[in-house]
C-alpha cells in the first residue's frame, strides 16, 4: 500500500475558546504524579475532510481516552460517528487522533482511526488508530500508548471525588482539567443499571468523549452531551460546511453540535460491551434489517398515563403505584406511555425540587425507545430528599406532560396492591402463549379489610376490553387474582391489567400474548430453536449449519423461524463471546406475524476470534429464545472446500395430497460408500442434511459432486419416509438444480 502523507491545514482551523468553568468549592485535585499520568492517556479528535490534495480541513472535535496500548479510544457516537445520530449530513473523509504531549502544549496530531463500535443511543463509540497521519509505517502492536485502567462505575457512590480531563473545542488550546463531586445519578429503561452519573463540576462541551477519573485516576465516566443536532436544541452548534449547496455557510445549514455545558457522565460500565467486541476485532453491527423501513409516526407525538412506582421489576413493570413516598425513600420511577415518537429526535426530562430545577439529571440526547410503549425514568438517592418534586417530559423541544409527587411524611397503613404475574395455558410470566383459556392476573395485597372496594380494567393494545369489581378480600394480606375469560383473550398483542382502590390506580402490569404452534418452535415460542451456519444462500437458507466451526470463520449466522410476533414490538439480539457481552442491538419488530429469520455477527475481512459465541433473543424485555455455538477451541470444518465441478440442490418437501409445503422434515445425504441399510446414524456418516422450514423450503448446506452417487433419506414426522441408494450425480446437471419431493401421508 503507496503511504499518503496528510497535510494538516492548521489556516483552516475555527478557533473556539470556551472557558472552563470550576465550581465555588473545588473538589480534591488528584496528586500531580497522577494528573500527568491520565493526561498521557487524553486524546483530542478531529472529523476532518480532505482535498484532492491531501490536504485536511477539521470540521468539529472532541476528546477521548487511550484504553489499549496498541490504539483503542473511547468517545462519544456524536465526536466519532454523528451520522448514526443526526444523518449523513455529518459526514467526514477522516477521523485524526492528537496525542497530549504536555500541559501546556497543543495536543500534536499524529494518527488516523476508523470507527470499531459505536451505539447511537447511549452516544457512545469505540475508535481504533489505523495509520500515522504521515502514512508512515504502522503497526498496532507495537505503539505501547499510555492508557487508562476502567474501573467499575456502579462503585461510585455520592459525594465521591471526580476529576475531569479533555480538550474544549477545536484551535490549538490545551488541556483542560475540572474537579468536582459526584451529585446523584439516574436511570432509564432500555439502559442496563445507571444510566447517567451528574457531578457538579461544569464541564466544557468540547470535552464530550473525554475523561472522568476517580482519586485514583481510573477511569469511571464519559462527558457526554449531543442533543439532536438542530441549532435550536443546543447550546452551541456550529455552522462550518455549505450543507445544503447554496453557495454560503449559515444558519440554514445543518450544523455541528458542540455540547454547551456539560453536568453528565455516560458511565463506563455501558461502554465495556462495545470496548469487548473492539477488542476482539468485531465489526460493529448496522441496525437490525427489516424487511422494510418502519413507517415513520403520523400522528402527534404524546405522553399520557404518568405514574410513579418505588420499584421496577423484570419485565420492566412497576411493583405498585404510589400517590407519595416516605421519608427516607431511596429511589423513584416514573413510568409513562407514549405514542408518535421516533427515533434520533432529541428528548429530555427535567427536574424541579421544591420548584428548583436541578440540571441534567438527563441530559438532552436522542430518542431511541422506538414510536410507542411504556418507559420509565428514575432517580435515587439515600435517602432522597423531601420536598415537592416535578418532572418535564420534553420531547422536540415541547413538553409533552409533567407529573408531581411528594416524599416526605412517614410510611401510612393505606391499602395497596403489588407484584402482579400473569399466568395461563400451564405457564407464569410476562410473556404466554396465544389461545388462552384464561388469563389471570395474580396479585399481592395488603392492609386491607372486607369492606375496601376494588376494581379492575382491562386493554388489548391500549382498547379497554373488560372491566369489574373485584370480591371482598377476606383477609388483610395474602394474594388475589382477576381473571380475564378466554373468550376476550382472542388475538396476539399486549394486554394490560389496572387495578383500583377506591377508584385510584393501585397497580398495573402489561404482558405480552403471542406465539403459538409449530412456526415458532411449538409450545407457545415466538422463536424458534437457533441454527447457526456459516452463510446464508440466497433463499435465505443456512450454509453448512452446526455448532462448531473452525477457526478463520469470517461470518456466524444464525437462523430461526418466529410465529406469533406483532409489528412494533420491541426485540433484541445479544451476542456474548466466551460469557462476555460484545454487541447488543435493538429496534422494533416489523417482520410480520410469522415466518424466518436471520441475523450474523462478522469480523469485516478478518477472522472472527475463537471463543463460545451465544446469541440471546428478547422480545419486549424477555428473553425468548438463546444458542450458542463454538468456533475454534477443537472445532473442526463442517465440509471441505468445494470445487467448480460441484452442485448446489435446494427445492421444497410438500405433503403429496394437498401440495403444501412440510415444515421440519429432514434432507439427509451419506457419504459415499454409506448405504441406507449399513447406516448406524452416526454424524461421521452424513455427508450433509437440511431441515426444511416452515414453508417446506431447504438448501443443502454441502454441495455434491458431479459424476457421485449418494445413498439419502428423506422424511417427516407423520409421513413416509424416502429411502434410496445411489442416486447419481449427472456430470452435465446444472448448478444451482432444484429437486422438490413429494412425501405420503403415514397410513
Amino acid at each position: 500500500m503507496k503511504a499518503r502523507r496528510y497535510l494538516l491545514a492548521i489556516g483552516l482551523l475555527l478557533v473556539l475558546v470556551v472557558p472552563v468553568l470550576l465550581t465555588p468549592f473545588q473538589a480534591l485535585a488528584l496528586s500531580r504524579t497522577l494528573n500527568q499520568k491520565v493526561m498521557k492517556a487524553v486524546v483530542q479528535i478531529f472529523a476532518a475532510t480532505q482535498d484532492r490534495k491531501g490536504n485536511l480541513t477539521p470540521l468539529w472535535s472532541g476528546s477521548g481516552t487511550i484504553i489499549s496500548a496498541d490504539g483503542l479510544i473511547l468517545t462519544n457516537c456524536h465526536v466519532a460517528n454523528p451520522a448514526a445520530m443526526w444523518g449523513s449530513d455529518y459526514d467526514y473523509d477522516v477521523l485524526i487522533v492528537a496525542l497530549t504531549t504536555q500541559s501546556d502544549d497543543p495536543p500534536t496530531p499524529t494518527f488516523v482511526a476508523e470507527v470499531a463500535q459505536y451505539d447511537p443511543q447511549l452516544d457512545l463509540a469505540v475508535i481504533r488508530l489505523s495509520g500515522y497521519l504521515d502514512g508512515s509505517k504502522f503497526d498496532a502492536a507495537k505503539l505501547n500508548l499510555p492508557y487508562l485502567e476502567m474501573g467499575d462505575s456502579d462503585e461510585l457512590e455520592i459525594g465521591d471525588t471526580i476529576t475531569i480531563f479533555g480538550y474544549p473545542g477545536i484551535g490549538g488550546e490545551t488541556i483542560t482539567l475540572t474537579s468536582g463531586n459526584v451529585s446523584g445519578f439516574s436511570r432509564e429503561s432500555g439502559v442496563a443499571g445507571r444510566a447517567w452519573i451528574k457531578t457538579d463540576a461544569t464541564i466544557a462541551g468540547g470535552n464530550s468523549g473525554g475523561t472522568a477519573v476517580d482519586d485514583n485516576g481510573i477511569l469511571m465516566g464519559v462527558p457526554t452531551q449531543g442533543g439532536s443536532g438542530s441549532g435550536d436544541q443546543i447550546v452551541d452548534c456550529r455552522y462550518i460546511a455549505d450543507t445544503n449547496g447554496d453557495g454560503s455557510i449559515d444558519e440554514n445549514d445543518v450544523c455541528v453540535p458542540m455540547g454547551g455545558f456539560i453536568n453528565a457522565l455516560r458511565p463506563v460500565n455501558l461502554a465495556k460491551p462495545m470496548i469487548q467486541a473492539a477488542s476482539r476485532g468485531i465489526v460493529a453491527p448496522p441496525p437490525i434489517d427489516q424487511p422494510d423501513d418502519p413507517k415513520p409516526p403520523t400522528g402527534k407525538a404524546a405522553i399520557t398515563r404518568p405514574l410513579f412506582a418505588p420499584a421496577i421489576n423484570e419485565a420492566d413493570q412497576p411493583v405498585t403505584v404510589v400517590q407519595s413516598f416516605p421519608s427516607g425513600a431511596a429511589e423513584m420511577y416514573l413510568v409513562f406511555d407514549f405514542k408518535n415518537f421516533q427515533d434520533g429526535v432529541s428528548w429530555q426530562p427535567v427536574l424541579s425540587l421544591d420548584g428548583e430545577e436541578i440540571p441534567d439529571i438527563w441530559p438532552l440526547s436522542n430518542w431511541g425507545g422506538g414510536q410507542q410503549g411504556t418507559w420509565w425514568i428514575s432517580i435515587y438517592n439515600d435517602p432522597l430528599p423531601d420536598g415537592d418534586y416535578e418532572f418535564a417530559l420534553n420531547y422536540d423541544g415541547q413538553t409533552l406532560a409533567t407529573a408531581q409527587i411528594t416524599v416526605g411524611g412517614t410510611a401510612g397503613k393505606a391499602p395497596t396492591f403489588s407484584d402482579i404475574v400473569f399466568s395461563g395455558g400451564g405457564q407464569e410470566g410476562f410473556l404466554l402463549p396465544a389461545g388462552l383459556d384464561e388469563l389471570n392476573a395474580d396479585f399481592a395485597f395488603a392492609n386491607v379489610s372486607s369492606s375496601t372496594k376494588w376494581t379492575y380494567t382491562w386493554y388489548l393494545d391500549g382498547t379497554k376490553i373488560d372491566s369489574g369489581t373485584g370480591p371482598a378480600l377476606k383477609s388483610s394480606s395474602g394474594q388475589g387474582y382477576v381473571a380475564l375469560p378466554g373468550s376476550k383473550v382472542t388475538d396476539a398483542g399486549i394486554y394490560r391489567v389496572e387495578l383500583y382502590i377506591d377508584n385510584v390506580l393501585a397497580a398495573t402490569s402489561d404482558c405480552v400474548v403471542g406465539g403459538g404452534g409449530g412456526g415458532g418452535g411449538g409450545d407457545g415460542e415466538l422463536f424458534g430453536p437457533i441454527t447457526f451456519a456459516e452463510d446464508v444462500d440466497r433463499n435465505d437458507n443456512p450454509v453448512r449449519p452446526g455448532t462448531t466451526f473452525a477457526s478463520g470463520l469470517g461470518t456466524l449466522v444464525a437462523f430461526f423461524d418466529y410465529m406469533g410476533m406483532q409489528d412494533g414490538w420491541s426485540w433484541v439480539r445479544r451476542w456474548y463471546i466466551d460469557g462476555d457481552l460484545v454487541l447488543e442491538n435493538e429496534a422494533p419488530w416489523e417482520g410480520g406475524e410469522e415466518g424466518n429469520w436471520w441475523v450474523s455477527v462478522s469480523n469485516g475481512d478478518d477472522a472472527l476470534p475463537d471463543g463460545e459465541y451465544t446469541l440471546e433473543l428478547l422480545v419486549e424485555n424477555q428473553v425468548v429464545q438463546e444458542g450458542s455455538c463454538v468456533i475454534g477451541k477443537g472445532g473442526g470444518p463442517v465440509t471441505p472446500p468445494q470445487g467448480d465441478g460441484d452442485v448446489e440442490i435446494y427445492g421444497q418437501v410438500v405433503d403429496a395430497s394437498t401440495g403444501r409445503g412440510i415444515a421440519g422434515a429432514i434432507f439427509i445425504v451419506l457419504q459415499p460408500g454409506i448405504t441406507v441399510d449399513t447406516f448406524q446414524w452416526t454424524e461421521e456418516e452424513v455427508y450433509t442434511y437440511a431441515e426444511t422450514d416452515n414453508k417446506g423450503n431447504y438448501t443443502l448446506p454441502a454441495l455434491l459432486t458431479r459424476g457421485q452417487a449418494y445413498s439419502m433419506l428423506i422424511g417427516a414426522d407423520g409421513y413416509e419416509a424416502i429411502m434410496e441408494d445411489d442416486i447419481l450425480i449427472p456430470d452435465d446437471i446444472e448448478s444451482p438444480f432444484e429437486l422438490n419431493l413429494e412425501l405420503q401421508k403415514a397410513q
